[in-house]
């Protein structure tokens, strides 16, 4: 038995069928699962932005918290230097509050010293004593170099 044309034909056609039918049922079944993952990557994206929107708030908040008790703080410091000036005064003979009155005396409060509420923040290194000086970062820092007592 030969094949005929009009019989590949057919198979030819049927194959097509069946494949484009295949084909389509597969895309369908494809089209929702990708939906499905694209709301679920936008769920994610949300939920991402909505908790960091949280973090900013709360990182706000925690600033705004530390800048109050910072000022509390030094209100705290002026009232308890005030104190202590005071109870310098009444309490202690005139050559300690004659050093408490090199301090600012305004209507019966002492104002704390500029250099005590403004100190300067620390150093990571020594500073240099005069400008001929060499600096830590210097190649010869703490080195003495004394070249006559070196021999060939």
């Amino acid at each position: 038995m030969e094949p005929t044309i009009t019989s590949i034909a057919y198979f030819a056609f049927a194959g097509f069928s069946v494949g484009l039918g295949v084909g389509w049922w597969l895309a369908t079944q494809r089209k929702d699962n990708a939906g499905d993952v694209i709301d679920g990557l936008k769920r994610e994206v949300e939920a991402a932005q909505a908790s960091r929107r949280a973090y900013e708030q709360s990182v706000t908040s925690h600033f705004a918290n530390t800048a109050q008790l910072l000022h509390r703080m030094q209100d705290d410091y002026r009232s308890i230097y005030s104190h202590i000036a005071t109870g310098a005064q009444e309490l202690c003979d005139a050559e300690v509050a004659g050093q408490m009155d090199d301090t600012k005396h305004i209507g019966g409060v002492f104002e704390v010293p500029d250099h005590l509420l403004d100190p300067a923040q620390p150093l990571d290194y020594a500073p240099k004593k005069s400008a001929s000086e060499a600096g830590q970062l210097s190649e010869d820092f703490g080195l003495d170099k004394n070249y006559a007592s070196q021999s060939n």
